[in-house]
């Protein structure tokens, strides 16, 4: 997703009254946004020898489910599990490392992606229809898969 875009004219009106130099800086950026959600498509593979990566190195994630901490610390305690468990092959610990989290990280991924766009409706038809379904069902079961997961044990069992 792009960051959410405004005309020039629309974004001054929130500025005025303030310093000339910050509406200057407003219309010499041509096109501003409010903010950068900046994207990647899930990776298919993180490490390569003895060398990964975690958290939003390996997945960023939009901030619409709150997980990119939460999948970056999960990912540090699985790997210390993997490495712990592989003393003598680092290079198995790291794709059992993967292996135990890109299925995971990447579901997780694409739904933060999926949101940016509902997230940010304007008031209107489309804005009430969401929040009449948001509204069925409690957020905290509905996303208990994501709430529940323990890293540690998925790492000790892997699948």
């Amino acid at each position: 997703m792009l960051p959410v875009r405004l005309r020039t004219g629309q974004f001054l009106a929130e500025f005025a009254g303030w310093d000339s130099r910050v509406r200057e800086l407003i219309r010499a950026a041509g096109t501003p946004g409010r903010w950068a959600l900046l994207d990647r498509a899930p990776l298919k593979s993180w490490s390569t020898g003895r060398a990964t990566l975690l958290g939003d190195a390996a997945h960023p994630m939009f901030p619409c489910y709150a997980q990119g901490a939460a999948q970056a610390i999960e990912d540090a305690a699985t790997l210390a599990v993997c490495l712990a468990t592989e003393r003598d092959n680092p290079e198995q610990a790291l794709k059992r490392y993967e292996a135990s989290r890109i299925q995971r990280t990447t579901r997780i991924q694409r739904l933060s992606h999926a949101r940016a766009q509902s997230n940010h409706l304007p008031d209107g038809p489309q804005q009430q229809a969401r929040d009449a379904h948001l509204s069925q069902a409690d957020p905290l079961v509905r996303n208990g898969w994501i709430y529940g997961y323990d890293a540690e044990a998925a790492a000790q069992n892997p699948a």
